[in-house]
């Protein structure tokens, strides 16, 4: 009988295993790795649904890497968001975290406000704040008026527009990266800022050498899942641009790629079109996720 024969035991054990797993690799393989391999199919055809089409080769990568293809401004738009969006959702999650992890008055109260705007429903959020910005009767520009600022047309200005999606965005984030933040500053071993304490650092001097530095693994993992989501962002766009004529004229500085992808394929029915382009966001996100793995050794901290 061979040694690497599996006893019954060793067979349950490997059987419940499987059968625990079993429904997470089935989404993964249906919701995820089918649709990709079935986009990059599409990527190659051209024709009105999913069913009637033929293949055109490259025709649609060319047609969306031309000089007059409105991909390059959603490309712009996209990391324009997707990069200001995380360093500023960083900072404000960091700073958040920081202070709800002190000894201070309704912390927990305060951890479940700052949460609440991550499981909000995007159409909410896009309704509320599109009153919010409002150049006329919005709180924003009224709260800045009180301080002698004029406040700007953060709806219809080509200029602010995508500042104020980011706004949202950072307002929707923040929480979300502030909770899992908060677990990594929980496992900082305190014996480490009593060693600063009694070198004589203040605690300014502790969260610049103690805390971010601890924090780093914590921190690299944000950065990648949410400059993963700052390029997928849709869901604000399309609530807070709303529609019509007026929204129309400036969409070009709203559109990003996701939001390029949705009008392209639902709106014009051209699915080879929208296919190529969603592949060639893969593979910038695939890229940028690939540049965040190999520059983590250079600021990424393990104990």
């Amino acid at each position: 009988m061979s040694s690497h024969a599996l006893t019954p035991r060793k067979k349950r054990e490997y059987t419940a295993a499987y059968l625990m797993i079993a429904p997470m690799v089935v989404g993964i393989l249906v919701f995820f790795i089918i649709p990709t391999i079935w986009s990059i199919v599409l990527s190659f055809t051209e024709g009105p649904d999913y069913v009637t089409y033929s293949f055109v080769g490259f025709k649609n990568y060319l047609t969306l890497l031309s000089r007059g293809s409105d991909m390059w401004q959603e490309l712009l738009n996209t990391f324009y968001y997707a990069f200001v969006s995380v360093a500023l959702s960083m900072v404000v999650s960091v700073l958040l975290a920081n202070a709800l992890n002190q000894n201070i008055k309704c912390r927990s109260l305060f951890r479940v406000i700052y949460f609440l705007p991550s499981v909000t429903m995007a159409a909410a959020v896009g309704m509320v704040w599109r009153s919010l910005l409002n150049s006329q009767y919005g709180i924003v520009n009224q709260a800045l008026k009180l301080v002698g600022i004029a406040g700007p047309k953060w709806l219809t200005d080509p200029n602010f527009m995508m500042l104020g999606v980011i706004i949202v965005g950072v307002w929707s984030s923040a929480g979300y990266n502030m909770i899992i933040l908060l677990a990594g500053l929980k496992n900082i071993p305190r014996v480490y800022y009593e060693a600063a304490e009694i070198d004589g650092a203040n605690s300014f001097k502790q969260f610049i050498h103690v805390t971010i530095p601890l924090l780093s693994p914590v921190l690299f993992f944000v950065s990648v899942t949410s400059l993963m989501g700052g390029f997928k962002v849709f869901d604000v766009i399309y609530t807070l641009a709303g529609s019509g004529a007026t929204v129309d004229k400036f969409m070009q500085y709203y559109r990003t790629m996701v939001y390029g992808i949705y009008e392209k394929g639902f709106l014009y029915h051209k699915l080879g079109i929208a296919t190529s382009e969603s592949v060639i966001l893969l593979a910038i996100i695939l890229i940028l996720t690939l540049v965040q793995f190999k520059l983590q050794s250079k600021w990424v901290h393990y104990e």
